[in-house]
């Protein structure tokens, strides 16, 4: 069981909450694939992600599923709600399992409101605003290659465990639709990467075999 207190000293975070907010505050393991919030839904809490990794996506105009970027603790979910006061932005997934701090919305007004965690809390939201304008702008010019490429390997860097999962035949109609693209068109882009010597593929798994030129395709476009 994970100790609420060593994991927030680890990760440098145990001067951003006080001693009322940890103690109203409770430790929550979530499972691969559930949702911690989703698109336009109300949330009243914080979640900050301590160990593992999450997915966050949107929808695009059109009304399609577009992946934004993988996220590995430790990191703040609801850090944009909770400062603006509005609905739930983007939807976040857990990938693998996933353990967070939840901390109601209410017990940070009542004790929280430090200057330390107020400033972290800006620079986070600035930084996610920003990181979000140039990931829409890039995925607008990117080719499909160069998604595919980005996202094979910011996914690799979750462990063989769950790159597998996550690139198996099931999930790669999910995984299309996040690039913005078709699946039989991302099945072919997949196999030009084996011809390239770049991966190799079975229906139950991909394998990159030379992750520096896949760095290469992807051209920028990761994402982390």
């Amino acid at each position: 069981m994970m100790n609420m207190m060593d994991a927030l000293t680890r990760l440098q975070w145990n001067h951003l909450f006080s001693n009322e907010t940890l103690e109203a505050s409770s430790l929550v393991t979530y499972e691969s694939g559930t949702m911690l919030c989703s698109n336009n839904q109300h949330i009243e809490s914080l979640f900050v992600v301590l160990e593992g990794r999450v997915k966050i996506y949107t929808l695009s105009e059109e009304g399609k599923l577009r992946l934004l970027r993988l996220k590995a603790a430790p990191t703040l979910i609801g850090d944009i709600e909770y400062a603006s006061g509005r609905n739930v932005l983007h939807t976040v997934e857990a990938v693998g399992s996933v353990t967070c701090l939840r901390i109601p919305f209410e017990v940070l007004r009542r004790h929280n409101r430090t200057v330390e965690f107020t400033e972290h809390l800006l620079r986070g939201v600035s930084e996610k605003l920003f990181i979000e304008a140039n990931a829409s702008s890039n995925h607008l010019m990117s080719t499909l290659e160069e998604r595919l490429a980005g996202y094979l390997i910011s996914l690799s860097e979750s462990g063989n465990e769950l790159f597998q999962a996550e690139m198996s035949q099931l999930k790669r109609k999910e995984v299309a639709e996040w690039l913005g693209t078709s699946y039989r068109h991302l099945n072919r882009t997949l196999q030009a990467f084996v011809d390239e010597g770049l991966v190799t593929r079975t229906r139950k798994e991909v394998v990159i075999l030379n992750s520096e030129r896949l760095k290469e395709r992807a051209n920028g476009m990761f994402y982390e």
